[in-house]
């Protein structure tokens, strides 16, 4: 899990259209089985920043932790800030995105900048399980998704995994706008045997 550290530059894509039938598909559409090999994942290079931070990373801003977090939360992020000082920027210039489990298999991203030091607790997709899941015709360990994938560089986050306590399982691609993120698209993974007993 975690940063991947591929950083080779490839050749100019066509995102725009790119972009488009991720929309469509995002809303609810889809495409003629024809045409379902044209969809294309979003890669880390569509989304270059400009500028990588290189400096000395400022803790997270936690607030008031004994008043604002509770069980997991606590846990995390109930001890000394200064103790993610010696991180480095891993996601869109100038963030660290970091996770925090929640049991077994389970986890949620959180994420500071750098360089103010702004908290986000919870990005999306919020609490993630990642596995390992049993499932027949597959070996063991079963099924594992890859949960989390950014680069320093890029303003794309993926992660791959099921939404907690659900069959929502999927690999979902993320921009970062600079003030949140926005889905841009969901694709559909191998489903938990326990899943495939409900449909």
């Amino acid at each position: 899990m975690g940063q991947t550290v591929r950083s080779a530059r490839l050749a100019p894509t066509n995102w725009g259209g790119r972009c488009l039938v991720a929309l469509f598909l995002v809303t609810g559409g889809s495409l003629p089985s024809g045409n379902a090999q044209s969809v294309v994942s979003p890669r880390f290079e569509d989304f270059l920043v400009s500028n990588v931070y290189r400096g000395v990373v400022k803790p997270p801003d936690f607030g008031n932790r004994d008043h604002q977090y509770q069980g997991t939360d606590l846990r995390c992020f109930g001890g000394d800030p200064t103790d993610y000082a010696n991180k480095q920027v891993n996601f869109a210039g100038h963030f660290v995105i970091s996770t925090c489990t929640c049991g077994s298999g389970c986890l949620y991203l959180f994420m500071w900048d750098a360089v103010s030091g702004k908290f986000y607790q919870r990005i999306p997709p919020g609490l993630i399980d990642v596995g390992p899941y049993a499932r027949r015709g597959v070996p063991p360990p079963g099924i594992v998704y890859q949960g989390e994938r950014y680069q320093p560089n890029s303003s794309l986050l993926i992660v791959e995994g099921c939404v907690e306590d659900t069959c929502d399982c999927a690999a979902r691609y993320y921009k970062w706008t600079g003030d949140q993120f926005k889905l841009i698209l969901r694709q559909p993974v191998r489903m938990p045997e326990t899943c495939l007993k409900k449909q």
